[in-house]
């Protein structure tokens, strides 16, 4: 097809140009200051006790965490815990409650990514430090308890487990003895996780292209490596008896550091150990092909183990990630999310019962939460509409649900679902 330009179509859109300029002229410029100032929420977590949930907000730069508990009649309200006003650069993450829901303990600052040197974007003189504070819900300024990170908090409310510099360290809660290291080990520890006793700590030793579960017995002051491999051994989870512990175990290979994704290789697995005398045994193992390779989902660990003596954990199998359960006896697993969608965010319903998780299910463009039977059943959409909903976690008491939310209109913050979705 041809078009003809004539003086006449040359005016006109000269004049469309110059009324547009004006327009554009008459409006205020977006700046790159308003993109960076939008507040963005993450971390949300719920707390052990109380319906209460803490999160970290990030206003204009400055990073402080807030906390939200439900009144009398039943409305949460939200406030902040603590007060940094500057945009430092310093970041907050690693929320962890008390079991009495009464003060928050957290990381302040450091690499979180790759945990490399600690950013000073500012660049103050003094430099900057990585350090694990606790932070009351009733006043009072952040304390803080040592170098380090990853903290965990004891089930008695009185320790606080925490990693410096590849070691696992231990500090009193009260604040009235200094932290001292508790393991000397080799390789860099993490993924901290006490046994619901509190008289266990498991841990996992990193040593490069391979690592352990660990198990530190504080009675006899007992290190133990629980059904050790040459292979990677991660996300340890204890079993609600405090009796064993479920982890996976990722196949040792040149690919596994390798930057890109890889859809197969050699398969993943699950295993159970015994906490005491560290013998383990295979629960699952992933099937050649697709999914044989360990697809992660966004959550604190990959494992759940849930009511019923239930294993959930994500799978690639079909090409989409969705949540599978297993029997700790072994056997088949169930696929709990069938459909064509991703499952992102992911949490485990106090109780254990049920999975809550947000995807793309039934709307391409957009999370929406959902939640399904951690033994098998027909997922139910909890959210819908216009809006993106991610990150959900259900209050202790079983009466709310928490998500991180937004929309067209509106920047992303904390919210309640309420009946409706």
């Amino acid at each position: 097809m041809r078009y003809t330009i004539t003086i006449r179509s040359v005016f006109v859109l000269t004049a469309v140009m110059a009324a547009l300029a004006g327009a554009a002229a008459q409006e205020k410029p977006f700046t790159l200051e308003q993109v960076m100032s939008a507040p963005f929420p993450s971390e949300l977590t719920a707390a052990p006790a109380g319906g209460k949930v803490a999160w970290v907000l990030d206003a204009r730069g400055a990073r402080n965490i807030w906390v939200a508990e439900p009144g009398a009649d039943g409305a949460y309200r939200a406030r902040p815990l603590t007060a940094y006003k500057e945009d430092d650069g310093q970041e907050i993450a690693q929320l962890a409650w008390t079991p009495d829901a009464k003060a928050v303990v957290f990381t302040r600052g450091g690499d979180f990514e790759l945990g490399r040197e600690n950013p000073n974007p500012r660049s103050y003189p003094t430099g900057v430090e990585q350090k694990v504070w606790v932070v009351s819900l009733s006043g009072g300024e952040p304390r803080a308890l040592g170098d380090g990170h990853s903290p965990a908090v004891s089930p008695g409310g009185d320790r606080v487990a925490f990693v410096q510099k590849g070691q696992v360290w231990l500090a009193k809660l009260d604040g009235s003895e200094k932290a001292t290291q508790l393991i000397h080990a080799k390789g860099d520890a993490g993924s901290l996780r006490w046994s619901p006793d509190g008289a266990r700590l498991a841990f996992v030793s990193r040593r490069g292209d391979h690592s352990f579960i660990g198990v530190y017995t504080f009675a006899g002051n007992v290190l133990l490596y629980l059904d050790a491999s040459v292979d990677r051994d991660i996300d340890p989870v204890w079993s609600p008896d405090g009796k064993r512990i479920a982890f996976l175990r990722i196949p040792a290979s040149h690919e596994a550091f390798a930057f890109g994704p890889r859809r197969a290789g050699q398969p993943w697995a699950i295993r159970i150990a015994d906490a005491t005398t560290g013998a383990g045994r295979e629960v699952w193992r992933a099937e050649e092909g697709r999914g044989s390779v360990l697809r992660a989902i966004v959550a604190e660990n990959q494992l759940f183990w849930a009511a019923g003596d239930r294993l959930v954990f994500p799978w690639e199998r079909d090409g989409w990630t969705h949540l599978y359960s297993v029997s700790v006896q072994g056997g088949r697993a169930e696929l709990l999310t069938p459909g064509e969608f991703e499952v992102e965010t992911v949490s485990l319903a106090p109780g254990g019962g049920e999975m809550l998780y947000s995807s793309n299910q039934d709307d391409i463009n957009r999370r929406h939460i959902w939640k399904v039977p951690a033994l098998g059943g027909r997922p139910v959409a909890i959210s819908s509409g216009l809006g993106i909903e991610w990150s959900p976690v259900m209050a202790k008491d079983g009466k709310a649900i928490i998500v991180l939310h937004s929309d067209a209109q509106h920047p992303a913050r904390a919210a309640v679902l309420n009946g409706a979705g």
